[in-house]
C-alpha cells in the first residue's frame, strides 16, 4: 500500500529529458518501470510521450480506486485519444460519458453470453481448420497462426463478413502494424511525428474504404433486420431522433472492435501455447480437460494465461481535474496508467506468481486483483466473447497437437502499442495426436 503522503505533494519520479524517458519507457518498458518502482515506491510520476506528465500506479488498491472513480474525475477516452493508435473520433476507445454508453449498449447484444454460446461451433470450425495447416513436429512461430484464427473470428463471427472477402485480412494487419515501438517513442516529440503519422493515416484510410463498401454490401442485405452480427446492429441502430448512424460512426465502431478484438486474442492464444510448451504437468491436465471437455478448468487455464502474460499490461485515464490519488495532487490533463502486470506478478497478491496454476483460478473464482479485461465501467466489452474465443480454440489445438518448446528459455516480452507479444512470435514445436 502507498506510503502516507501529504495530498498537496507532488508524487516523486525520475528526472531528465522527456526524449530520454520516453525512448526508455517504450523500448524496455518493464525493465523502466521495475527500476523506476524500486527507486521511488509505488506512484511514479514521469514525462513520457504521446502521454505527457503521466503517474505510473503500481499498488492493487490504487488501482481499484482509479478504475472505479467516475468521469467526474478520470476519463478513459481522452487518454486513449492522447495515446493515438489505429482508432478515429466515433470509436468506443475515445468517447466518454453519455456517448460512450450509448455506443457501448448497441454492442452489448453481440456479446451476450447466449449469443456468444450460439458462436462456439463457428469459433471451433475456425481454430480446426487452422490447426489442421501447422507442420507437423517441425519448429515454427505460432503467433502468425494465432493471428489467423483472430481475424477471423472477429471477421465472421462477431462483424458478420463474407467468407470471400478476402481484402480486409491484409488491411487490418497493415494497420494494427503501423504503430511499431519506434513510431510510439517518437510519436509525441516535436519535429518527429510527422512519418509515423502519414503511415497510420494512409493505413487508416485503406481499412476505412473497405469498411465502406462492406456496409454497403450490407445494406443491400434483404434479411439486415435478422441478422445478429455487429454490422447488422450498427445499421439497424438509430439515436435519439430516430435517425440511422452515419457510416461513418458505424465503420468507426467496426474499426475498434476490430483493433480491440484482433490483436489482444492472438497474443493471448499465442502466449498460452508458449507457456504450456514449457510446462508439461499443465499441458497434460490441459489436454485431459480438452478431450473431457472440462470447460471450468479450460476457462481457468485462460484466466491464469492472461496473469501469467498480461497481454495489455496497462490502461490509462486522464485527470479531468485537480484532484488527489494515492496521497498525492494530480493535476489536471495528467495520464494515470496503472501497471496491470505488476500486480498479476506479485507474490504479495498471487502466491508463486511465476508459477502457472490454473487452479487457483478454480478455486478463487473471480477476484478483484486480476486486471486481464481492465475495470469499472471501462471494463472490456468483449471480454466473455475472449475467454469463449481462447478456450474453444485451445480445445480444438489441444484434441489434434501437443506442443513442446523451441528451446530452453522462455520468451521475453515485447511492446507493440498497447499489447506485449512474444518477442520470437512464440516459437513451438506441434506433434499430432492422431484423428479426433
Amino acid at each position: 500500500m502507498t506510503a502516507t503522503t501529504t495530498p498537496h505533494r507532488p508524487p516523486p519520479g525520475p528526472r531528465g529529458p522527456l526524449a530520454w524517458h520516453t525512448a526508455r519507457y517504450w523500448v524496455a518498458p518493464r525493465s523502466t518501470l521495475r527500476r523506476w518502482r524500486r527507486r521511488h515506491g509505488d506512484v511514479v510520476a514521469a514525462r513520457v510521450a504521446p502521454m505527457g506528465h503521466t503517474l505510473f500506479l503500481f499498488d492493487p488498491d490504487d488501482i481499484r480506486t482509479l478504475v472505479r472513480a467516475g468521469q467526474d474525475e478520470f476519463l478513459a477516452g481522452a487518454a486513449n485519444a492522447r495515446l493515438g493508435g489505429p482508432s478515429s473520433e466515433h470509436s468506443l476507445l475515445v468517447v466518454d460519458g453519455p456517448q460512450h454508453a450509448e455506443h457501448r449498449a448497441l454492442l452489448t447484444p453481440v456479446f451476450h453470453g447466449r449469443a456468444v454460446r450460439g458462436q462456439e461451433e463457428r469459433i471451433a470450425a475456425i481454430a480446426a481448420r487452422e490447426v489442421e495447416r501447422w507442420p507437423d513436429d517441425r519448429v515454427f512461430p505460432v503467433l502468425g497462426s494465432c493471428r489467423t484464427v483472430a481475424l477471423e473470428v472477429i471477421l465472421r463471427v462477431v462483424l458478420g463478413f463474407d467468407e470471400d472477402d478476402h481484402a480486409i485480412g491484409p488491411a487490418m494487419t497493415t494497420l494494427t502494424a503501423s504503430e511499431s515501438v519506434w513510431e510510439m517513442a517518437v510519436g509525441g516529440l516535436p519535429g518527429l511525428r510527422r512519418a509515423g503519422t502519414r503511415r497510420r493515416e494512409a493505413a487508416l484510410t485503406r481499412a476505412q474504404e473497405l469498411l465502406s463498401d462492406r456496409i454497403s454490401a450490407h445494406q443491400r442485405d434483404p434479411r439486415l433486420h435478422e441478422r445478429q452480427d455487429a454490422l447488422a446492429l450498427l445499421l439497424c441502430a438509430r439515436d435519439r431522433d430516430g435517425a440511422p448512424l452515419p457510416d461513418r460512426a458505424v465503420s468507426d465502431q467496426l474499426l475498434t472492435l476490430l483493433v480491440a478484438g484482433y490483436e489482444t486474442s492472438a497474443a493471448a492464444l499465442a502466449w498460452t501455447l508458449e507457456r504450456l510448451a514449457r510446462d508439461p504437468e499443465v499441458h497434460r491436465r490441459a489436454t485431459l480437460a480438452a478431450d473431457g471437455d472440462d470447460r471450468a478448468w479450460l476457462t481457468a487455464l485462460v484466466r491464469e494465461s492472461l496473469r501469467v502474460r498480461t497481454v495489455v499490461p496497462d490502461l490509462s485515464r486522464m485527470a479531468v481535474r485537480d484532484t488527489q490519488l494515492a496521497g498525492f495532487r494530480v493535476p489536471a490533463g495528467t495520464i494515470v496508467t496503472p501497471c496491470l502486470d505488476s500486480v498479476h506478478e506479485s507474490p504479495a497478491v498471487f502466491s508463486d506468481p511465476q508459477r502457472m496454476c490454473p487452479e487457483r483460478f478454480r478455486e478463487r473464482g473471480s477476484t478483484t486483483d486480476w486486471f486481464a479485461f481492465g475495470g469499472g465501467i471501462r471494463r472490456c466489452l468483449g471480454a466473455a466473447f475472449a475467454e469463449t474465443e481462447l478456450r474453444v480454440s485451445l480445445q480444438e489445438i489441444l484434441r489434434r497437437r501437443t506442443v513442446t518448446a523451441a528451446g530452453r528459455r522462455g520468451e521475453r516480452r515485447v511492446r507493440r502499442h498497447i499489447t506485449a507479444e512474444p518477442a520470437r512470435a512464440a516459437r513451438i514445436r506441434a506433434h499430432r495426436r492422431g484423428p479426433v
